[in-house]
């Protein structure tokens, strides 16, 4: 849920700063990870699994890149009007913008996933510590 919000918020946020949208994009996906880290070390009382560690942070990673999605689809039927997709039939049949398309997204998406990852491993035990004092 924060991830939705988060994304929601700063999504809007963004619109109305055109200069600097950039620096929202990641940040709800970096704080609703930050909040599920803390959740889970508060509700769990563990460190995650290597596999948890993979799912949390790979479903992290996909809620994020659902909601941009319909986020850019949102913003562009709000200030469009309409989605032209003969422009998009003809940008994605062009195979080296298709190349660099999907080379940029697995990039920016393996990124996420590492990113998510470590933060579950060393950052999440020292939060483990400072919540669960023994």
């Amino acid at each position: 849920m924060w991830l939705i919000t988060f994304t929601f918020l700063l999504g809007f946020l963004g619109m109305l700063s055109a200069q600097i949208v950039s620096l929202f994009a990641l940040l709800p996906y970096l704080l609703a990870f930050y909040l599920m880290t803390v959740r889970f070390v508060k509700v769990n009382k563990i460190l995650p699994t290597v596999t948890q560690r993979w799912q949390l942070s790979l479903g992290c990673t996909t809620i994020f890149w659902l909601y941009s999605i319909l986020a850019g689809i949102i913003g562009l039927l709000m200030t469009q009007g309409h989605i032209d997709f003969v422009a998009l039939k003809q940008a994605f049949s062009n195979i080296i913008f298709v190349i660099i398309f999907l080379g940029i997204f697995f990039i920016l998406n393996a990124f996420l996933v590492v990113l998510g990852y470590w933060f579950l491993g060393n950052p999440t035990a020292k939060m483990l510590a400072h919540y669960h004092k023994s």
